[in-house]
């Protein structure tokens, strides 16, 4: 699905991050309704294969949990560096957040020279090869500011060792 925002400000994005908990605690009411009455394997096959969860962004939207899983943690991470961004950039106005399958890079602005992150959460940052994906791909804009965030556990919130092949994109590790 694809999805543009445009965030103006630290306290947007956190409202933002904030509004994912409604469709969060939406699909655990599902979810605690399909566990009273399913059969084991029956709550997996549903969970698996119907839409028992919603859009993160659109609470009204059914969506696959395991869809929705993947696009909360993402967002999530959007958000956290879009404040990231802010702070790192404090004369910035406006940045935009090309979600889902929108193209362009995950975040950009063509304020201070510049601006292209790209961002993931993951199990791990070499999860099919995610990372070198997104240092290539952002390495390739002509933002003079070049990210690549990601949110895994077992990494501290903070900027990670750059990649030699890539000495002009910072990698922030934004925890999880």
């Amino acid at each position: 699905m694809r999805k543009k925002i445009t965030l103006s400000s630290i306290e947007e994005a956190r409202t933002r991050k904030a509004a994912l908990a409604v469709s969060a605690d939406q699909t655990k009411s599902h979810l605690m309704t399909l566990l009273e009455r399913m059969e084991p394997m029956e709550l997996l096959k549903e969970m698996k294969f119907r839409k028992v969860g919603c859009d993160p962004l659109d609470p009204d939207h059914d969506l696959n949990l395991i869809e929705q899983l993947n696009q909360t943690f993402t967002y999530l991470a959007s958000f956290d560096a879009a404040i990231h961004v802010f702070r790192e950039h404090p004369g910035i106005t406006q940045l935009t957040l090309n979600l889902g399958t929108q193209p362009g890079s995950d975040i950009e602005s063509d304020a201070a020279g510049g601006i292209a992150a790209e961002v993931f959460a993951a199990v791990t940052p070499t999860n099919n090869e995610k990372l070198k994906k997104d240092l290539a791909k952002v390495s390739k804009t002509n933002a003079k500011h070049k990210y690549v965030f990601f949110a895994c556990p077992g990494y501290g919130t903070g900027p990670q060792s750059r990649d030699p092949k890539f000495p002009d994109v910072q990698i922030i590790s934004l925890g999880i």
